[in-house]
């Protein structure tokens, strides 16, 4: 599944750093919820935000305000992922101003920020002590913002935990290996044709 919606990505227009954090970090961490038909429909998370797809807050891709019960395709779902990753890859990448030292750290970095926005980002130590070129100890930060509305929470404990290290570059074999396979896509994708 995981390699799936990571492939179907790219080709809908994502970088490789962005379907990697797609697919292998914001999917499975921020999860949906479906009916019977196998329809997302929205749902109210953890600190009371209504929820669509897979952690898509606010407006949908038709504009509409994202309500409870509100119900979703499978296509929607990606293509509102694809705009808003797309969207926090430029976020990650107009605030970093240092090289990455991986694909995968900024594959984390657009998960963390997809998950608690600019504003987070932005007024982070995470930020200030990566675009010192201190990569470790940039990395080390994530693991401090596991909590919602002043309580600690399990899944952003493991989620934080996992997206240290990717930033760190310690990343599941398969992992590499779908880079590689979609470094390729990427590469096809942006040929000229003859």
């Amino acid at each position: 599944m995981k390699r799936f919606i990571t492939k179907k990505l790219v080709a809908l227009g994502l970088s490789a750093s962005a379907a990697l954090s797609a697919g292998y970090l914001i999917v499975p961490w921020e999860g949906s919820v479906k009916n019977k038909k196998g329809e997302h429909v929205a749902y109210i998370d953890a600190v009371g935000v209504p929820t669509a797809c897979y952690g898509q807050t606010g407006r949908d891709l038709y504009g509409k305000t994202i309500r409870k019960g509100m119900i979703y395709s499978e296509q929607e779902c990606l293509i509102m992922l694809e705009k808003s990753v797309k969207h926090f890859e430029s976020v990650v990448d107009r605030n970093v101003r240092v090289p990455y030292a991986s694909p995968y750290q900024k594959s984390a970095l657009i998960s963390f920020t997809y998950n608690l926005g600019e504003g987070n980002l932005r007024s982070s130590t995470l930020l200030r002590q990566l675009n010192a070129g201190q990569h470790e100890a940039a990395c080390e930060q994530l693991i401090r913002w596991v909590y919602a509305k002043k309580k600690k929470l399990k899944g952003l404990v493991d989620r934080r935990s996992e997206e240290m290290l990717w930033c760190m570059g310690d990343v599941p074999y398969e992992v590499e290996i779908t880079f590689s396979e979609i470094t390729e896509m990427v590469r096809d994708l942006n040929k000229e044709p003859l």
